[in-house]
């Protein structure tokens, strides 16, 4: 098979996963051990998974994030609006379609992205809010 790195050995070997056990769940994640994670979940992917990520990654994909879409047109966009994967940027749908007043730094940072990405469409716009979310009724 493959040779793994050594820098990636720690996350192969299952050291990680019993320290994750081991760690009381009140405790804050710290970013390292987040990276951990991400790292698990990237090794512990499917290999037909590889050639869709590098796409993405090389700017080749179908898809991007609301400030990759910038300045560019699509024949049709889909926005999704997920407040749970901003992971804390300045943004949230919620404020928005929530009824937060205007002037609100985060409502206007939100009505701006909302507005590159649903400005991109040149022919169909889908836009889909996460069931998570507080705002998923008004849809």
């Amino acid at each position: 098979m493959l040779e793994i790195p050594e820098s990636l050995q720690v996350h192969a070997s299952g050291v990680l996963e019993q320290a994750e056990a081991e760690q009381i769940d009140d405790e804050p994640s710290d970013r390292q051990s987040d990276r951990g994670r991400a790292v698990k979940r990237f090794l512990a992917a499917q290999f037909s998974q590889v050639e869709p990520f590098a796409e993405y990654l090389s700017g080749n994909a179908h898809l991007d994030t609301h400030q990759g879409v910038k300045g560019l047109e699509f024949e049709r966009v889909m926005v999704i609006m997920d407040d749970a994967e901003a992971k804390g940027f300045n943004f949230k749908y919620e404020d928005l379609f929530g009824g937060k007043s205007a002037g609100d730094k985060t409502t206007e940072n939100t009505r701006r992205l909302f507005y590159v990405t649903c400005s991109r469409a040149e022919k169909g716009l889908a836009l889909v809010a996460s069931i998570r979310s507080a705002y998923a009724g008004l849809f």
